[in-house]
């Protein structure tokens, strides 16, 4: 089992492990392997872990340890067992879970990565640290992958929080994740996600979803923002609407930039890659660097500037939210007179 995995157990699961469960290595041919790998998982996954005891866990996290590196061990006969135990629909939730990020760790396919998706939608978030939960969703949604049935999970979850120690506490709550997960896909998968729940009165994340909606900063987005009843939200959220659709915050270029655009689109394209030091550089460099980017970018960088803010928002802390800000700004500074020239006409 991975270190993630075993620190969320520490903190999520339990059940006592009683032994005799490894798979005989007499057996031959890849069905008695399945077969028994299957009545393994079923063996080791018999719990429900919001529901047991702290003396349980220690002795359940050696049990699945154990799985996990049996299937290490033989990858070649066990992965498609594991895939294929993944796959049935009466699969349990939370084996479906940590299935997933063994699958992943051994084969971080696109298919394998779907799969994740797919079980991380489906388990109860009382079961799962939600931290590592919404972090390993965001990061997939930055991949490209849908992940809107999972955020719409994270919105109807009455205790959608978590904390993180090293930003001095710093509580995500259910406003700040929803951000963090819409934020984090591409948005031609969030926002339609977004304006269906927003057109949902029955919805309860419906006026969190507006406000996600709101930082999509996409003609789509404004589009969709104008056809909304705003009398049916809070004063709050009327007021913050009717400010972004009249007269929304914006960047003045700067007439003089201090920055250039190759400098700009270089280190963006590095970022991507995973260097952040050319970015973080330029963003200390320049502290209004913003007056630069909308300044000396082309209408043809967006999609650059959209991916950058995809997989800053993923990293799920203060500073993403920071920089996740400030990358609206700059892309409404882009795109709202066109928009709004064209909703005149």
């Amino acid at each position: 089992m991975t270190s993630y995995a075993k620190g969320r157990l520490s903190r999520a699961i339990g059940v006592a492990f009683f032994g005799g469960l490894l798979i005989p290595v007499s057996l031959q041919g890849q069905t008695d392997h399945c077969v028994s790998l299957q009545r393994l998982f079923k063996e080791t996954y018999n719990f429900k872990p919001a529901r047991v005891s702290e003396a349980e866990r220690s002795a359940k996290s050696n049990a699945m340890d154990r799985v996990w590196s049996l299937v290490k061990k033989d990858r070649v006969t066990l992965l498609p067992c594991l895939r294929a135990a993944l796959a049935d629909p009466n699969a349990d939730a939370f084996f479906r879970f940590d299935g997933s990020n063994l699958l992943v760790s051994l084969d971080p396919s696109r298919e394998s990565k779907s799969s994740l998706v797919r079980s991380y939608t489906l388990v109860d978030l009382t079961d799962v640290d939600l931290r590592v939960w919404l972090s390993r969703l965001a990061s997939l949604g930055a991949e490209g992958f849908d992940i809107s049935d999972a955020a719409d999970k994270w919105l109807r979850f009455p205790r959608a929080y978590y904390f993180l120690p090293e930003h001095g506490g710093y509580q995500v709550g259910v406003d700040i994740g929803a951000i963090f997960l819409y934020g984090s896909m591409d948005e031609a998968q969030a926002t339609p996600a977004l304006r269906k729940i927003v057109s949902d009165k029955t919805h309860p994340g419906r006026e969190i979803a507006l406000w996600s909606l709101m930082n999509q900063a996409t003609p789509e987005s404004l589009q969709a923002l104008r056809q909304i009843n705003a009398g049916e939200f809070s004063g709050s959220t009327q007021k913050s609407l009717r400010a972004l659709l009249t007269d929304p915050e914006l960047f003045e270029a700067r007439a003089k930039p201090k920055t250039t655009r190759q400098e700009f689109v270089t280190g963006f394209e590095k970022l991507l890659e995973g260097d952040w030091q050319p970015f973080l550089h330029l963003v200390s460099k320049v502290s209004d660097g913003e007056k630069d980017v909308v300044a000396v970018l082309k209408p043809e960088d967006l999609p650059l500037l959209r991916k950058v803010r995809r997989r800053i928002i993923a990293n799920g802390n203060p500073h993403a939210m920071e920089f996740y800000n400030s990358f609206s700004t700059i892309l409404m500074t882009f795109i709202w007179k066109p928009t709004a020239q064209s909703s005149k006409q």
